[in-house]
């Protein structure tokens, strides 16, 4: 009977030390974040849209400019227009044999005129062609 009762509580012991060992490895192998003290950074793409004045649409003007790209030459949006975003080249509705060749340039409010075309843009719902920021600007 004896014998038993020994038996009895090694068999618990070992039970107990491989349920904490068990534990123990999966707390230690779960990975918990240290604390995160959140300091006000500055977001880098809202810092780069407030330098940015406008953005204009430029088309490789050759036989292989394909008409989307054609009428989109020339556009002048503002940096947070929801349209930039449909027609970012290279875009999908080209028909240009080489691809599409277009760009966006970004120009930043201490250009000269920028205040201006900003303002013309502004008044026009965020985008204006050629014709009509020259006409504003003369």
């Amino acid at each position: 009977m004896i014998r038993f009762l020994v038996f009895l509580i090694a068999v618990y012991l070992i039970y107990y030390l491989i349920k904490n060992s068990i534990k123990g490895r999966t707390a230690r192998n779960t990975y918990q974040s240290p604390p995160v003290h959140k300091e006000k950074k500055s977001d880098v793409v809202n810092t780069h849209l407030k330098e940015i004045a406008y953005v204009y649409y430029s088309a490789a003007k050759d036989g292989d400019t394909c008409d989307v790209c054609k009428a989109l030459d020339g556009r002048h949006l503002l940096p947070n227009h929801k349209m930039l975003h449909d027609i970012k080249p290279p875009h999908a509705g080209c028909k240009s044999p080489e691809g599409c060749r277009c760009t966006l340039v970004y120009v930043t409010r201490d250009e000269e005129d920028s205040g201006e075309i900003e303002y013309l843009l502004k008044r026009h719902g965020g985008m204006c062609d050629r014709r009509t920021i020259e006409r504003g600007l003369a």
